[in-house]
């Protein structure tokens, strides 16, 4: 009898004692895992899309200037943030990540928002300021953009919290 020794590793549950992975494929049914299915797929792509057009036409009315504050970046982050914070705190009391709720949610949150914020740009933008020796401008904008967009997330996060507890307080 020829044995498939790697099919077996598969085969077999290494920690009975942990909870199955919902994620995972199970030994011998197979199925797309919930987060690469070609319709979630298709829909982070419309939204990376449509993201990627707002932040390029962003850039391009209010272009940064070479070797100066990089604010236009910093202000699509910042917003970037906000909105992300407002979205997922939203859709968290709505009820579970399924069904409409997770396709706004990788619509707008991962596809939308991840593709116009752009962390790549403040990352070469912060390291040409530096090479350039505009070293307390890169300082300023690291740490704006950091510590920014954490403050703009936890207000976005308490907007949106606030809206639905007025929400509920109505019924």
């Amino acid at each position: 009898m020829k044995v498939n020794k790697q099919r077996d590793i598969f085969a077999r549950d290494t920690h009975p004692e942990l909870p199955i992975d919902p994620d995972v494929v199970q030994p011998g049914v197979y199925r797309w895992p919930p987060h690469f299915t070609p319709i979630l797929l298709s829909t982070v792509f419309v939204g990376g899309c449509a993201g990627a057009l707002a932040r390029y036409g962003a850039i391009t009315i209010w272009p940064n200037a070479t070797n100066s504050f990089p604010l236009t970046t910093l202000l699509i982050n910042l917003l970037g943030a906000f909105l992300l914070g407002m979205l997922l705190e939203g859709l968290s009391r709505r009820g579970p990540d399924a069904g409409l709720i997770r396709m706004v949610r990788l619509l707008v949150g991962t596809g939308f928002i991840g593709a116009f914020t752009t962390y790549s740009s403040f990352a070469v933008e912060a390291n040409q300021l530096t090479r350039h020796g505009s070293l307390n401008i890169a300082l300023l904008y690291i740490v704006s953009s950091i510590l920014g967009g954490l403050l703009v997330c936890v207000v976005g996060i308490k907007i949106a919290a606030s809206y639905h507890t007025k929400k509920a307080a109505q019924k």
